[in-house]
């Protein structure tokens, strides 16, 4: 009896059958990518992850919670002035008693302020037996000055209806700068004092 001999597939026939192969589920192979039946649970990294993904396992974002309390006011100093900071002055009214009135002392050197019948005045002194150094410019009536000076009791500036003072000062054995920014006004009868001071702590 003669053995039949097995031929070797045609091309078009090995074709076919790799289509077939790729259409019944080869495609994961094919491409490289692995089905998702195959991968375990939490076993991918999210760098692998696409940006896409990640974004879409980004929740809604939650409401916003309440404020917190105010946080406690700082405490005062010697003096009972408030703590570093500007220094708020403003003095309306006030009689033409001639008479000094302290408005603050700032390390070391001490703010007053006087009124006449006549002119109104701005002072800054320095600590007793100690030098107080200034640097900036004043105006009495309108007339603007520079001033950059020591003095080792008082430095005064007057005008007979206005005055101004614009500086930086400290005294010598502190040697912190604090600056001083003050306006006075007398109306003849009353005064009118206001400004800020800013402790070189601040």
């Amino acid at each position: 009896m003669q053995k039949r001999r097995s031929r070797t597939p045609s091309p078009a026939l090995a074709i076919s059958l790799i289509a077939l192969f790729v259409a019944l589920g080869g495609t994961a192979y094919a491409s490289g990518l692995i089905p998702g039946s195959q991968i375990k649970n939490h076993s991918i990294p999210a760098k692998k992850l696409t940006k896409s993904a990640i974004k879409s396992l980004h929740g809604q974002r939650g409401p916003i919670g309440p404020q917190g309390p105010k946080g406690s006011t700082g405490a005062k100093g010697d003096t009972g002035l408030q703590g570093p900071g500007a220094i708020s002055i403003l003095k309306g009214g006030v009689p033409d008693d001639g008479t000094d009135h302290l408005l603050t002392t700032v390390d070391g050197i001490q703010a007053d302020y006087a009124c006449l019948s006549t002119a109104v005045y701005l002072f800054l002194f320095p600590p007793s037996g100690d030098t107080e150094y200034l640097s900036g410019d004043y105006a009495t009536n309108g007339t603007l000055k520079s001033v950059q000076t020591s003095s080792s009791t008082s430095f005064p500036v007057s005008g007979s209806a206005t005055v101004n003072l614009d500086v930086i000062a400290w005294a010598g054995s502190v040697g912190t700068i604090s600056r001083f920014d003050l306006g006075g006004y007398d109306s003849g009868t009353a005064c009118n004092i206001w400004g800020l001071i800013t402790p070189g702590g601040s």
